[in-house]
């Protein structure tokens, strides 16, 4: 018999961010909970993501806390309603793990900074390119669970068809644009396609060429998720162990300061859409 899912970074991160508001305004757990007329068990819950917390709760929680920034208070409360919504991505939960932290993250997002060393990003590959993926990818997938898992990254991709989309910067090492991912059919497609992005200005994608020497980035892919509300961004990295999320500050800025180098090292927007068209020719 199944147990209780593992709390989701949304989860985390608002408990996260009330520990850290109850700790600043010099109150214990035993404080929070005789605030909120509750055991100080739940405080713990809240506070490490295994329990959600109503909006109505949480307002009055915030006030205790003596936080008074309007903006703060309307994002953690926001946060606190989406535990309670089901979204398009529930079901496709059980078949593409970490779909709700991505949905959650890109949704949420106002900024996406995104280094990938092999592989095309997801939000801006082809369905070909994604079948490959998936059909080669760490676990063994049927083919209707393959296609369920396109169907669920190309939701994603909606966000760009937001009236107010993240601002998406891709920074793609050389090597990207070298792999030939499901073919050379599909891998001139999925170029083609990211050219056309970067050519309408939906997204800016930039290239690291080989030339460019040992940088910062050599050390993996990551993806920098930029929130409304300071504090709150969070970086997430991929590999063959699972998915790691990093949101305390020090480690975030780490990764700004990796991008913002690898950034300087591209080649400019124009000299990248023409590297990234002659391979997509390339015999």
């Amino acid at each position: 018999m199944g147990g209780k899912p593992p709390p989701t970074i949304r989860q985390r991160r608002l408990g996260a961010e009330l520990r850290r508001l109850r700790e600043a305004a010099g109150m214990s757990g035993e404080d929070a909970a005789a605030a909120l007329e509750c055991g100080q068990a739940k405080i713990s819950r809240i506070e490490t993501g295994a329990n959600g917390i109503r909006p109505f709760e949480l307002r009055g929680l915030l006030k205790v806390y003596g936080v008074t920034d309007r903006e703060l208070v309307e994002s953690l409360v926001e946060m606190a309603k989406e535990g309670r919504r089901q979204g398009w991505w529930n079901q496709y939960a059980k078949t593409f793990p970490g779909i709700v932290d991505l949905a959650h993250l890109e949704s949420t997002a106002v900024r996406i900074r995104t280094w990938q060393t092999v592989l095309v990003p997801g939000l801006l590959q082809v369905p070909g390119y994604m079948r490959a993926l998936f059909r080669r990818g760490r676990r063994a997938y049927t083919e209707a669970q393959v296609e369920q898992c396109v169907e669920a990254r190309t939701a994603r991709q909606q966000i760009f068809e937001k009236a107010d989309p993240p601002e998406y910067r891709a920074v793609l090492y050389e090597a990207v644009l070298r792999s030939c991912v499901g073919g050379e059919t599909v891998m001139r497609r999925q170029l083609e396609h990211i050219a056309g992005l970067a050519e309408s200005g939906r997204v800016s994608v930039r290239v690291v060429p080989f030339g460019s020497g040992a940088h910062g980035g050599l050390d993996g892919s990551f993806v920098l998720y930029g929130a409304a509300c300071p504090g709150m961004d969070v970086v997430l990295m991929d590999g063959l162990a699972g998915t790691t999320h990093l949101d305390q500050d020090e480690e975030v800025q780490r990764y700004r300061g990796v991008f913002d180098g690898l950034t300087t090292l591209a080649l400019d927007p124009a000299r990248s859409l023409e590297m990234i068209r002659q391979h997509a020719v390339r015999p």
